[in-house]
């Protein structure tokens, strides 16, 4: 392509390409970026065809044209409510353009991810164990009740659990898929589907109606790592496709954290094996949240003002709060602080003491405005 300005009829055109198969990648890129504008591509006679593209791709792409046209890509979009952004939109996440491998464009349905938020992905078992299953609510509740994305694969186990746990605390979950946006799989998942619609987004990179194959998750896992800034395992076993979501994630230069677990459960033989090769620990969500924000300081996509609200603990004073409880949840973060440091930071021409202060505490636990991570040390729930 000549120039990066995209209108509705080149749009059109790539949203075609990238139902064909195999062209929404390496492939589709180099395809139009050797024709002046995309629509030229469906004009090109076979002969100069031959000389662009592979056998494989040739043969696809000519099959494409006979049994599909723009319009009916179009049509099949417009029927199910769905959208297509390319990679010269403005629209298209930043988050991807700098993957190896990017896709020439997405399907979707509800909503893309915003670049100004973190975005954090959790993946892991389909057959979790309860304990898994447990992190996994916890996670992602408390990463919807900071406004952080949470990008997953929708599937069965720790995928879904964390992205339902993040919903129902008033967050934003995005589900990528293996299949096109129009196909609800597992089907067993279809409440979340609904949910993630309302409250977030369903993404793909193949086409409307593209079944759920296995051979289409290895790829779809490149996305889901793509999308976050960093990575969570919860529970994997050594060779899963939890695996080849990390060592994507590792090509694509994100963080991954994993959860430690028993070296006699094969669930954790993953996470532990991540652990020994150097991956982060994950202890607990605040902890987790707390390195997140701080390595994300330098990211040039993220809202500098909403990472620097969120890490310094300087959100709005919830409603209904004394002066005496507003005092000390303001000096309250995401960063642990003891009882002490609280009685330092506070703001106030009268010190408050040690009991004062622990009293105060209590209630603001009651009324779920802080919460005690460890012995003696306190955080602020937002």
């Amino acid at each position: 392509m000549n120039n990066t300005t995209i209108t509705p009829e080149d749009s059109a055109v790539l949203a075609w390409l990238c139902s064909v198969k195999n062209f929404n990648g390496r492939l589709g890129m180099r395809f139009i970026n050797s024709v002046p504008k995309p629509s030229d591509i469906l004009n090109l006679p076979e002969d100069i065809l031959q000389n662009m593209l592979p056998p494989a791709a040739l043969n696809a792409f000519l099959k494409a044209k006979k049994e599909s046209s723009v319009n009916s890509i179009q049509d099949a979009l417009q029927r199910c409510g769905a959208s297509f952004v390319s990679y010269y939109d403005s629209t298209y996440p930043n988050h991807l353009k700098s993957i190896p491998d990017a896709p020439l464009g997405i399907f979707y349905r509800g909503k893309l991810p915003s670049d100004s938020i973190p975005s954090v992905a959790v993946i892991g078992a389909r057959s979790c164990s309860e304990y898994g299953a447990h992190v996994a609510t916890e996670l992602g509740s408390y990463l919807g009740s900071m406004g952080i994305q949470v990008i997953s694969g929708m599937a069965c186990g720790i995928d879904g659990i964390s992205q339902r746990a993040a919903i129902q605390a008033g967050g934003t979950s995005f589900g990528v898929l293996g299949s096109g946006v129009d196909v609800c799989y597992p089907p067993s998942n279809r409440p979340l589907y609904d949910s993630l619609l309302i409250n977030g987004g369903i993404i793909s990179t193949y086409a409307m109606g593209e079944p759920a194959i296995a051979s289409n998750f290895p790829p779809r896992n490149r996305i889901v790592s793509g999308l976050a800034d960093a990575i969570v395992v919860i529970e994997a076993r050594q060779k899963s496709g939890t695996m080849i979501t990390v060592d994507m994630a590792l090509e694509q230069g994100r963080e991954v954290y994993t959860v430690p677990g028993r070296i006699t459960d094969r669930l954790s033989d993953g996470c532990n094996g991540l652990i020994g090769q150097g991956a982060g620990i994950y202890l607990s969500p605040e902890i987790f949240v707390t390195e997140l924000l701080e390595s994300l300081e330098d990211n040039p996509f993220l809202s500098k003002e909403r990472l620097h609200r969120t890490f310094n603990g300087t959100e709005a004073i919830p409603q209904g709060l004394s002066e005496d409880q507003a005092a000390v949840y303001s000096v309250l973060s995401l960063t642990p602080l003891n009882i002490d440091e609280i009685c330092e930071k506070i703001n106030s021409p009268v010190p408050y003491s040690y009991s004062q202060v622990s009293m105060i505490l209590m209630q603001l636990m009651l009324d779920n405005h802080a919460k005690q991570v460890s012995q003696g040390c306190f955080t602020k729930i937002l």
